[in-house]
């Protein structure tokens, strides 16, 4: 039988150990060569481990592991642009996946959820992202040079199977190194040659281009570093290659993007299939096409204005990063009206998707990307609307918690109805908290306590909005049978969805404050719930 928390999202413990899996920073198997040193190792473990245990300020933790994780990152990918849109990235999709955890739930199972997500939020946030990121950080003033296929970085899905970014990222190395892949991990390599090393890493490079395995990051960048080595001292100069150092940290910029998209898109292959990939490259590649004319705006809106910026003393890339903040403000506010005009129309239409000539009025008011991009998204929720059963037991059981006469009885039928139905995985937080309510009202606390802890467990990453008031009542009966450790974590779950605390508000989560608020909960009853 499916556990209840199958209806459910990620938890932040196990998204952001997807991040550093997916960077590739951890060791794949014991004994791989994974850069660290013991203190990296510690501290790692230690910031997964809080997230994994729900400890402390948990959205602060969050954005102090991504740090640690870029910190990794930061000795082996040498430019320091790559790297610090590769955090803003990572924040800007955490932002995402967090802001949709605490107001919209989940009413799916856990890969039916994941597979939502990418497609109504991950991937247009994901694409409107790096752009921002490239061009706010004047990443082309690094010169860097990346394999001649437009959007190398992408897997190319066939029939014939999958082609992973990794692979055309190898290839594009060994071809700019004027080099094959056999010398270029094995210089000189003829019958008889007897190098251990080299010859693992000329296996294990073959093995990579056939998408038969990923490395780790450290284990790839090790690899090709020792391979640049070699070329350097190889005998004889028909294998001697003097890359130079620029263009060394060129391509571990290259392969290091190349390695974290074939890592990810292996995932989605392995969760939902090629298929699913392919629908998903093609919709990155519609929101890059939407999004074109907004980038070039931002490029002209940069050349008018640089000279003047530059002149008043900022440099190039100050100017950049002054001009895309003000111009990516505008853009956020812009999509924000769309998206409120769109709305309004649907409602007059009557009909879930926008009519094509009302899409074609709105992308001249508003350029094409916010306009396609909602409509998108619109279109992608329509597939996976909630069932009319849900939303009648999702209602009936909010009016029952707040109905003051509620009764086990009366949960009971209400369970009952639920039994044989996947609305009772759905709604797995819903009856554990109408039981403890029953129990609050007759100020049995002790017997409500365990209710709302599994209440409260089951609708974290489920139940949205829905659990705001649950949560503020784990919280107080936490407090009245003297539960610190419940109630704090209560008031850090609280904190990082953004839901003010009775008796805390504003103020800050200081000790004292919480132990403040402590006291006065075990006094306060509040009959309306």
């Amino acid at each position: 039988m499916r556990s209840t928390l199958n209806f459910s999202f990620p938890t932040l413990g196990q998204v952001i150990r997807f991040a550093f899996d997916a960077c590739g920073v951890l060791p794949r198997k014991r004994g791989e060569r994974d850069g660290m040193t013991e203190k990296d190792k510690k501290l790692t473990q230690s910031q997964l481990k809080r997230l994994a245990d729900e400890e402390g300020k948990l959205l602060e933790n969050a954005q102090a592991a991504i740090d640690v994780l870029v910190e990794l990152l930061a000795g082996t990918v040498a430019s320091e642009k790559a790297v610090i849109a590769l955090r803003e990235v990572l924040l800007d999709l955490f932002d995402v996946y967090h802001k949709v955890v605490c107001l919209e739930g989940t009413y799916l199972n856990n890969r039916e959820t994941i597979g939502w997500f990418c497609r109504a939020h991950a991937i247009p946030r994901l694409v409107v992202s790096v752009r921002k990121q490239l061009l706010r950080l004047n990443l082309a003033s690094e010169g860097l040079r990346t394999p001649s296929e437009p959007d190398w970085y992408l897997p190319t899905v066939t029939d014939e199977g999958v082609t992973w970014p990794l692979t055309k990222a190898l290839y594009w190395t060994y071809e700019i190194c004027e080099t094959k892949q056999t010398h270029f991990h094995y210089p000189g390599m003829r019958a008889g040659s007897d190098c251990p090393e080299q010859t693992q890493n000329l296996e294990n490079a073959r093995q990579w281009c056939k998408g038969r395995s990923t490395p780790s990051w450290n284990s790839l960048h090790w690899n090709v570093a020792r391979s640049f080595e070699r070329l350097a001292s190889a005998e004889g100069s028909n294998y001697r290659r003097d890359v130079s150092e620029a263009l060394r940290k060129n391509i571990h910029v290259v392969l290091f993007v190349a390695r974290l998209s074939t890592d990810v898109c292996k995932c989605i292959v392995e969760a939902f299939g090629t298929d699913y990939l392919a629908q998903l490259v093609a919709q990155f590649r519609r929101h890059d096409l939407w999004l074109a004319p907004d980038l070039d705006g931002l490029r002209q809106e940069v050349n008018r204005c640089r000279v003047e910026w530059i002149g008043a003393g900022f440099t190039v890339d100050e100017a950049w990063e002054e001009i895309s903040e003000h111009y990516w403000q505008w853009f956020a506010d812009r999509s924000e009206t769309c998206s409120k005009e769109i709305q309004y129309a649907l409602g007059l239409q009557g009909e879930p998707i926008l009519a094509e000539d009302a899409i074609g009025v709105l992308i001249v008011r508003y350029r094409e990307y916010p306009v396609r991009s909602i409509a998108d998204r619109i279109a992608i929720c329509s597939e996976f609307k909630p069932t009319q059963q849900f939303m009648e037991a999702l209602h009936s059981g909010l009016e029952l918690k707040s109905n003051p006469d509620c009764s086990d009885e009366e949960v009971d039928r209400y369970e009952e109805n639920l039994k044989h139905s996947e609305v009772a995985l759905q709604l797995a937080w819903m009856v554990p908290w109408l039981r403890a309510s029953v129990r609050y009202r007759r100020e049995a606390y002790a017997e409500a306590f365990p209710y709302f802890e599994q209440a409260f467990e089951r609708a974290k990453y489920a139940a949205g909005r829905h659990q705001y008031k649950l949560v503020n009542q784990y919280i107080e009966v936490a407090a009245k049978l003297d539960r610190w450790r419940s109630f704090k974590k209560g008031v850090e779950w609280a904190n990082y969805v953004g839901q003010p605390v009775r008796w805390l508000r504003n103020a800050l989560p200081t000790n004292e404050n919480l132990g403040i608020a402590f006291e006065l909960m075990k006094r306060a009853h509040y009959p309306e719930l």
